[in-house]
């Protein structure tokens, strides 16, 4: 789950309660929207059965959280297998499409059709685009003038690498602390825990990637990482990794390009 050894208990008690809440909370809003559906006259039955497969969806990532701590606790390796990242993302979407719905906020997917399986940690990877998801409806929860938009693309790389960017029309990243962002315990955020970013950024690492954040022109954030696909998890700070984050900035300019 978490990719350093040198968390302490209460650090890691902090990191659990942080994973789980997400799934949690989505449970408990899928089930009064389920409610809710139901009490009306007549029942709308299509609307209950969505809420409750997403019920059953978050109840899963629930679950390898739980699963997580226990590989952590048993110092367990990470089994990387073949997915489709693509995938991932669209079941991710359908999971948190009752917040996005409730936050009035529109999504933007641009998914490549040419990527390839690569290897990786499906629950880790998972929790990541999760994580940046949650972030950029955090971000965008408070704007008022202009439309609320969160955009999803993946793309190959000039090394033939797999990049996942997540854009939104938020308040954006202030540039004094956009280096400090993904330090733990670092958070600017009223009831934030400081961990989600770190979280992320030391999952991809694990995979042999790198994570990065931009501000985006006039308002808004890009939040970009890319997985090598030859490359085995536990293989961190690659120096193709690095290159491959300077020669991705591109990216930036196909979200300027379609404004939000």
């Amino acid at each position: 789950m978490f990719s350093t050894q040198s968390t302490t208990k209460g650090e890691r008690a902090v990191c659990i309660a942080h994973e789980v809440n997400q799934p949690l909370t989505a449970i408990l809003t899928n089930a009064e929207t389920a409610l809710r559906w139901l009490t009306r006259d007549p029942a709308n039955l299509d609307e209950v059965k969505r809420a409750i497969e997403r019920i059953i969806g978050n109840s899963l990532r629930a679950a390898d959280v739980v699963r997580g701590v226990r590989d952590l606790a048993r110092k367990s390796p990470p089994v990387p297998n073949n997915l489709d990242i693509n995938d991932l993302i669209r079941g991710l979407l359908n999971l948190v499409s009752l917040d996005l719905r409730h936050h009035r906020i529109a999504v933007e997917v641009d998914l490549a059709e040419n990527l390839e399986p690569i290897r990786g940690d499906r629950y880790q990877l998972e929790r990541v685009v999760a994580n940046l998801v949650a972030n950029g409806i955090e971000a965008m929860s408070m704007v008022q003038d202009r439309q609320r938009k969160l955009r999803i693309i993946t793309q190959l790389d000039k090394n033939g690498d797999v990049l996942v960017a997540v854009g939104d029309s938020g308040t954006g990243l202030d540039p004094a602390l956009i280096d400090r962002i993904f330090d733990p315990l670092f958070t600017t955020k009223r009831e934030g825990m400081g961990l989600g970013l770190w979280i992320c950024r030391s999952i991809v690492a694990a995979h042999g990637g790198r994570l990065w954040a931009t501000p985006d022109l006039p308002y808004g954030s890009i939040f970009q990482f890319v997985i090598p696909k030859t490359v085995e998890p536990n293989s961190v700070g690659s120096s193709r990794c690095r290159r491959t984050m300077r020669t991705n900035r591109q990216i930036e300019g196909l979200f300027r390009g379609a404004p939000f």
